[in-house]
Parts: C-alpha cells; structure tokens; sequence
C-alpha cells in the first residue's frame, strides 16, 4: 500500500508541474528534456498504477478517466507531425492546453490548494569539470494563501 501512496504522491506532484508555467517544468526537470519526461512520468505514475489508485480509492473513476485525458493528448502528438511540441514547452500553444488540463483536474480532485518546493543541487564532478549531476528533490506543500 505504501508504494501506491508514493505513486499517487508522484502523480500530484507531477500534475503540478504539468500545470505549471514553463520554468517551474524545466527547473523541476533540470538537465533532462523536461517535455518527454512529463510524458514518461505520467505514463510510469498513472498508467502503470491506475488500477491500484482506483482499488485503494486515491483515485475515483472520474478522475482517473480526466487524467487519462492528458495522457492521450501527449500519446496523440507522439509523431512527425507533432515533432516541435516536443522541444517548445516555453512557446507551443498545445504546452498552454496542457497547463490548463492539469489545473482543471487538480482543481477537480480538491487538490487546487497544493504546490510544490522544488530543490536542485548540481554537483561538478571531481575528475573531470566538464561533468555535472543534478538531484532534483520535489516537495509537495500547501499553497501560501
């Protein structure tokens, strides 16, 4: 049960972030291509755990069908056609439908008042300057009223 709590702890965080204006999405993805990791993660989060999200009642049906909805929308651009939605977060008009997608499901599930701290430590490696890592630690909080 407590790895389904961690996937549903994920999963909000990662609505919000979904909802967020491109440079928390970035920061809170760091190195990493933070479009194709939204992606990834909703499709690791949600998809892999929906069923025990729904059983153990994190998630209600309704819910789990709206998320499914953003799940689809980044599955529909998964080709050519859709290539530049893949790299423009800060300018794609199709990033600003997603934001609200999120929101409105956040807001649907009573979630609205969470947000979240996000901590980056980049390290540069001894052996080699040129190299760096990042830990990137995300927090779920209550909003600031």
């Amino acid at each position: 049960m407590d790895y389904i709590k961690y996937h549903y702890e994920e999963l909000l965080k990662l609505l919000i972030i979904i909802s967020s204006e491109p440079t928390v999405q970035l920061e809170a993805h760091g190195i990493g291509n933070a479009e194709e990791e939204m992606a990834i993660d909703l499709a690791f989060h949600f998809n892999e755990y929906k069923t025990q999200l729904i059983e153990t009642g994190l998630l209600s049906a309704d819910d789990a069908q709206t998320i499914s909805e953003i799940d689809a929308f980044f599955e529909a651009r998964s080709n050519d056609v859709y290539e530049s939605f893949w790299s423009e977060l800060e300018t794609h008009p199709d990033w600003v439908t997603l934001r609200k997608m999120a929101s409105n499901v956040l807001d649907k599930m009573g979630k609205g008042n969470l947000s979240i701290n996000i901590d980056v430590k980049n390290e540069t490696s001894w052996f080699s300057k040129s190299v760096t890592s990042q830990q990137i630690t995300i927090e779920l909080v209550s909003k600031l009223t």
